[in-house]
């Protein structure tokens, strides 16, 4: 009984988000949403479409995934510097980029929105477009290919692919997998069929897996769990498959508003590794 109650405290947690940003922007329980059977947001009260700008050599188009820290569970919300430079592109329309982004799961914050200013601000890119997917508390058998979160993934990539060619993937999950026990052979196997699907539809981009199992302290935590274990062997530059940020070590207890989900410090931190990172990939 003892080990049930755990697993769904860290569902819970897993799952929630804060009531209201810390930045001083419009709580996010004033806001109407519409969103689908999997959460996502479809649309935004407020928001409105804009031309979609064309992709040029130094353009970035990211796709990213995973569970709830790739979506919107962060506490404060940001909203782009670069209206004109940085957009959330979702079903054939974009945004100028705000949390909560359209197309993911969540109602409050993201690191997306400050890491593409970030990039805009380096020179490293001319325009950065997020298509952003992340389903809170999914666990990696849902992503893989036959998933429901999968056929969902690939739509979108498919719509995108009508205007844009997808220039990095970046995945971050795995909590959910750790609570689960998910071994770091069936962990292996179904990301590399997630991958798989996506090389299938012609996304040839670089995928970046991110370090993550940590949402609390499950009982047995460790730095090198299972799951961790699974994500530093799927690293294979010759498959096209490079280190994310390892917020493991990266995102501290402190960094985190509920133990799980980034604050804004922990927001900050994840912006910047990915930053470094990607200023550092001279592909």
């Amino acid at each position: 009984m003892m080990k049930i109650l755990n697993f769904s405290i860290i569902l819970s947690l897993i799952t929630s988000y804060p009531s209201h940003s810390h930045d001083g922007s419009l709580a996010i329980n004033e806001i109407n949403y519409k969103v689908d059977k999997f959460g996502r947001i479809l649309s935004s009260e407020g928001r409105k479409a804009m031309p979609c700008p064309n992709q040029t050599p130094d353009t970035a188009v990211f796709l990213i995934t995973g569970q709830s820290n790739a979506a919107n569970y962060g506490e404060t919300l940001f909203k782009t510097s670069y209206p004109a430079k940085v957009l959330n592109f979702f079903q054939g329309k974009c945004f100028s980029a705000a949390s909560p982004l359209i197309g993911a799961d969540g109602k409050a914050g993201e690191s997306w929105t400050i890491l593409a200013d970030k990039l805009i601000e380096t020179g490293k890119f001319d325009q950065v477009i997020l298509l952003s997917s992340g389903i809170g508390a999914t666990a990696i058998e849902r992503w893989q290919q036959g998933g429901d979160l999968n056929l969902m993934l690939l739509k979108a990539v498919k719509s995108a692919q009508r205007k844009y060619r997808i220039t990095h993937v970046l995945w971050h999950q795995g909590e959910a997998d750790l609570v689960r026990k998910t071994s770091t052979e069936a962990y292996v196997t179904r990301f590399e069929s997630f991958a798989r699907s996506l090389r299938k539809v012609n996304v040839r981009a670089p995928i970046y897996v991110s370090i993550t199992s940590k949402c609390i302290h499950p009982e047995g935590w460790k730095s090198d769990d299972a799951v961790t274990i699974a994500q530093r062997q799927l690293v294979n530059p010759s498959e096209g498959i490079f280190a994310g940020p390892n917020t493991n070590d990266l995102v501290l207890p402190g960094d985190r508003y509920d133990k799980c989900h980034f604050a804004n410090s922990g927001q900050l931190k994840f912006a910047d590794e990915w930053l470094r990172i990607l200023n550092d990939d001279r592909r």
